[in-house]
């Protein structure tokens, strides 16, 4: 059984890398001819992403992976962070693949990967590799009337969570509301330097639990904005704390 469960996994990492190395080749023309600076060239290559990353959520499921809790019908308004938890790999994925036209912060060394890098520039998804590129970007990003998620652990969740005060930065100066996301997995896997072929015995259990939306507007807005991002990222955190 438990040869089983690593062929299924190979078939699904396989199928994931294909799907991303496909669109990788898709988007490349649109990057090296420069169309990814259009808004409306983003929102389509977003929309390809959502949905082939969809199909490969529903692979996940029918194969019996993985099972999921997720409804994202409130998330993806204008000017809104969301922020989450980070327990595993697939965190980005069911957001990418469930929310319509979301951006988000990704690891820097991910504009280097061969399955991924045109994918990021095309659809016009922001890199933590330079906190300046990454603090002005999120603005704008948010100004413009995006939804952003930031996982704002920065990597994924070990012990401990702690987050980290830039999202929190960004959301007081340009965010219109915070809305916080617990990712609940159980049993744990997936998670930084863990062997893929390191397969839980049971099914993998998702479940998104989406907390009541913050409107930034009204959050201390008689005190300075340093007080006001401290404060935020103190709030938010208390609300995760029971997680670990």
């Amino acid at each position: 059984m438990q040869l089983l469960r690593i062929l299924r996994v190979a078939f699904l990492y396989s199928s994931f890398g294909f799907i991303c190395l496909f669109g990788d080749l898709l988007f490349m023309p649109i990057v090296l001819l420069k169309f990814n600076k259009f808004e409306f060239v983003q929102r389509f290559c977003r929309k390809l992403v959502r949905l082939s990353w969809g199909i490969f959520i529903w692979l996940c499921k029918i194969s019996g992976y993985l099972k999921v809790q997720f409804d994202a019908s409130s998330l993806g308004k204008s000017g809104e962070i969301i922020i989450a938890n980070h327990p595993s790999l697939l965190d980005v994925v069911f957001f990418l693949s469930s929310v319509k036209n979301l951006n988000c912060v990704v690891k820097g060394e991910l504009g280097k990967n061969i399955f991924l890098a045109f994918a990021i520039k095309a659809c016009g998804y922001i890199s933590n590799e330079d906190n300046e590129k990454l603090l002005k970007q999120s603005l704008n990003s948010l100004e413009n009337g995006e939804s952003l998620l930031i996982f704002p652990e920065g990597t994924r969740t070990k012990d401990d969570i702690i987050f980290h005060k830039a999202p929190f930065f960004i959301a007081i100066k340009a965010a219109k509301i915070l809305t916080p996301v617990i990712i609940e997995m159980r049993p744990r896997s997936l998670r930084k330097n863990e062997s893929w072929f390191s397969v839980p015995s049971e099914r993998i259990s998702y479940k998104f639990k989406i907390e009541n939306s913050l409107n930034l507007a009204e959050f201390l807005a008689d005190k300075p904005d340093p007080i006001r991002v401290r404060r935020l990222q103190d709030e938010i955190l208390k609300i995760y704390k029971e997680l670990r």
